[in-house]
């Protein structure tokens, strides 16, 4: 986290604590030690913030801060939350993408901190075989199912069943351009969570996809997430901007070169109207999340 100079280390004395603020890792904890370090930032911040929800995301993942804040407004951090987009391989534990970003209560915290102090606990780094140590947030899904009974949760949106947390971008998202196994980790979900006639928990695509209240999209490089906010702020000033406009706009904004979009993200097809459209739908859709008016 040191790449970003501006913020304010956390350890800092907290009545003269600024935003953002910086983590810093013991030197111990090296890049491959991801278990070590997930379990040294979830102590680090419940010891010096005590927050009532952290929320875990990517390096590359993009929020919307006001819908992330009128998803916690639903909550109670008194009791137990994991809660993300739900995904499960046939034979893994069933888990929350880190990739679109999980978030865990106050209570959920604790329990897990306590159980991490016990000997020769099953969530502990030393009992995790080597190929979960270097999976840290599934080590933690293994532990919530099989120690402290947490379960998943559905986050879809109740009104239509669109999702809240996406794994992919903008423009995957919607087209449905999704990996398979992706795909694939939804088949199962009616065993773990409430069964969905409708869907069956199958993914949507096109203005389906995502909810009114999305929380956020993974495999946002930098040049992209700029033109995001960007187009979503100034969608949200101005709701009653033509869709002309707003196609000008995104063309005008958004990335296109895959050294700026990143080797997952996929670029505007502006030679595939009805594509475009729903892109501009689901754009407005969302940006309202812009604001956090629910904080």
């Amino acid at each position: 986290m040191n790449e970003y100079v501006d913020g304010q280390n956390i350890d800092e004395a907290p009545e003269s604590r600024t935003y953002p603020q910086n983590l810093l890792l013991p030197e111990q904890i090296n890049v491959d030690a991801g278990v070590a370090r997930l379990e040294h930032v979830i102590r680090k911040l419940h010891k010096d913030i005590n927050a009532e929800f952290v929320f875990f995301v990517n390096d590359h993942t993009f929020v919307l801060p006001g819908n992330l804040c009128k998803f916690l407004k639903e909550h109670d951090s008194s009791k137990d939350l994991y809660a993300g987009h739900a995904l499960k391989r046939k034979s893994e534990t069933a888990f929350n993408s880190g990739a679109a970003g999980y978030v865990l209560s106050r209570t959920t915290i604790e329990k897990l901190i306590n159980e991490w102090d016990k000997p020769d606990s099953k969530c502990s780094l030393a009992s995790a075989s080597k190929w979960l140590q270097g999976n840290p947030g599934l080590l933690t899904a293994q532990c919530f199912q099989q120690v402290l009974n947490i379960s998943l949760v559905d986050t879809r949106d109740k009104v239509d069943l669109s999702h809240k947390f996406h794994a992919y971008g903008l423009v995957r998202t919607v087209t449905g351009a999704v990996d398979q196994w992706y795909e694939n980790s939804h088949k199962t979900l009616d065993e773990i969570l409430e069964v969905d006639s409708k869907y069956h928990h199958k993914l949507q695509h096109g203005t389906k996809c995502c909810s009114v209240d999305t929380v956020s999209f993974h495999y946002v490089e930098s040049e992209e997430c700029l033109a995001f906010w960007d187009v979503l702020d100034k969608v949200n000033a101005s709701p009653l901007m033509s869709d002309t406009d707003l196609i000008d706009l995104l063309m005008k904004t958004w990335p296109s070169q895959k050294e700026a979009l990143g080797f997952y993200a996929h670029a505007l097809p502006d030679t595939q109207p009805a594509i475009i459209s729903e892109i501009l739908q689901v754009v407005r859709k969302v940006s309202a999340g812009v604001l956090p008016k629910m904080c």
